[in-house]
C-alpha cells in the first residue's frame, strides 16, 4: 500500500523515506499499522 502511494507523488516519496526510517527506529513498538 505505502509502494503504491510513493508512485504517486514526489512528496508521498518522500514521506514514505521519512516513515519507514520512523518505522525501522521504532520498530520494536509495532501498534500502529
Amino acid at each position: 500500500i505505502i509502494r503504491q502511494a510513493c508512485k504517486w507523488s514526489p512528496e508521498l516519496a518522500a514521506a514514505c523515506e521519512i516513515w519507514k526510517a520512523i518505522k525501522f527506529e521504532f520498530e520494536p513498538v509495532d501498534t500502529i499499522d
